[in-house]
């Protein structure tokens, strides 16, 4: 039986979305010996009996049973268990499921670390993570490969401070009222807002700054209809799922994707336009050289009949289970086999040379010793 890790938490203002994907997948792995993995909001990474039960995490600290502390051993694709600072048991882990969401998890971060413990891991590589996390770098990728994007800018706080005059100006002529502010590292519509006033600019620039360094200011477009589409590897192969509209506001907020109850209600969309989304997200999961299983997110101009690819998200919330036709436990199963394949391939890589560069190097300072003396 493989052992699975499952990740969760993070230190990520997603922390909570995260917990909610990962307990829908503690459910569906039921063939796998799962260790739950927990990173705690400030970083620590725990283990303990009762992880895979949502009120746990409402008093962490209160609930948790049997808490053991969780390192690796670098190179062996071990975890190491850990009791008042004790050594309790090692595991080998087989596949690791992420189920994080923002910082530390979905950035490449997490897949660093995992890279470097050798445990195969269900998400994009780290390169691949970083580009979809940062949406101005996902925009560059999508220029490049003809993909349409709304018009944006981005800077940082470094820049801003320093510019914030040019700055508003390039805003001003280049993008226009309203605009779209929101956090260029960030996801779930945190620290999101849409301005329609030229003198709250600032203001939602500053609430946007709370959340990350780096900011992307969009153009709004209007009255726009807004889907999303994943896409999965299967055997190598890109599958896309069903075609689903967001109902929304004006923006899609956390609090309509999280805290509402709402239908799932499928719209009628043209065959064309249909196609059309498909197409394009597997463009964009390759653009953006990813694996696993994406989200893409898209918005649509009816009036000027734009389809515009707004961003991908590398762990998207419940896995985008919820978008496919076939069970969870299928889509996982897929993940986990996907992510050993792709781990063998990268394994049987040579990673050594006998370059006698350490020979040579003291061969020449013991010559430039012999010369001083």
């Amino acid at each position: 039986m493989k052992n699975i890790a499952v990740f969760l938490g993070g230190k990520s203002v997603e922390h909570d979305i995260s917990i909610i994907t990962a307990m829908q997948t503690l459910k569906n792995l039921s063939q796998y010996n799962v260790i739950p993995i927990y990173i705690k909001p400030d970083g620590t990474f725990v283990t303990a009996k009762n992880l895979n039960r949502a009120q746990t995490f409402l008093n962490f600290e209160k609930n948790a049973k049997n808490v053991e502390m969780i390192s690796f051993e670098f190179g062996k694709s071990n975890i190491i268990l850990l009791k008042n600072k004790k050594i309790k048991g090692k595991i080998k882990i087989d596949c690791a499921i992420l189920c994080n969401h923002g910082h530390g998890g979905e950035d490449g971060c997490l897949q660093g670390l995992l890279e470097l413990a050798c445990i195969p891991y269900s998400s994009c590589s780290v390169l691949s993570s970083a580009l979809c996390m940062d949406k101005a770098l996902s925009k560059v990728l999508f220029k490049s490969n003809n993909i349409k994007s709304p018009t944006y800018v981005h800077f940082n706080n470094c820049q801003y401070k320093a510019n914030k005059l040019e700055i508003l100006m390039k805003i001003k002529e280049k993008i226009g009222l309203p605009c779209i502010i929101k956090p260029a590292n960030l996801g779930s519509s945190v620290g999101i807002s849409i301005c329609e006033d030229v003198a709250k600019i600032e203001e939602c620039i500053d609430e946007s700054f709370n959340y990350d360094d780096k900011i992307i200011v969009e153009k709004y477009i209007e009255n726009a209809r807004e889907f999303c589409c994943a896409v999965i590897k299967i055997a190598g192969k890109e599958f896309t799922s069903d075609v689903q509209e967001v109902k929304k506001s004006k923006i899609y907020t956390f609090s309509e994707k999280y805290l509402s109850s709402k239908e799932a209600t499928k719209n009628v969309i043209s065959e064309k336009l249909e196609r059309q989304i498909k197409s394009l997200a597997i463009k964009s999961y390759n653009a953006l050289i990813c694996d696993g299983v994406v989200r893409v997110d898209f918005l649509y101009d009816e009036k000027q009949d734009n389809l515009y690819v707004n961003e991908l998200n590398s762990i998207p919330g419940s896995l985008a289970f919820n978008l496919f036709k076939f069970p969870f436990a299928d889509l996982l199963n897929n993940l986990i086999d996907e992510a050993i394949e792709r781990f063998v391939k990268k394994k049987d890589l040579i990673y050594t040379f006998n370059s006698q560069a350490i020979k040579a190097y003291i061969n020449m300072t013991d010559h430039m010793k012999y010369k001083m003396s």
